[in-house]
């Protein structure tokens, strides 16, 4: 159960932490480009590929942390009954 809670919480840190570094860096980049209304042609030069990637980690530590939290209500029953 633990090792389910540690692992979405590492998989869940990592996809936000990518997810928003993507962002800064895309920002930084329209900026060197001629300004923010060249955002999107910034994001298309970086890539969609980091914002894809920390999509699959946030919604696998979702699951991972759904996965922590049924078998903790399993071993509830268990214990109670």
């Amino acid at each position: 159960m633990l090792k389910y809670l540690i692992m979405g919480a590492t998989t869940l840190l990592s996809g936000i932490i990518l997810f928003g570094m993507t962002w800064i860096a895309v920002a930084i980049y329209s900026t060197r480009l001629g300004g923010y209304e060249n955002f999107s042609a910034a994001m298309s030069a970086i890539g969609y590929f980091p914002i894809f990637i920390s999509i699959i980690l946030v919604l696998t530590g979702i699951s991972f942390f759904v996965m922590s939290f049924n078998k903790y209500l399993v071993d509830e029953k268990t214990t109670v009954d």
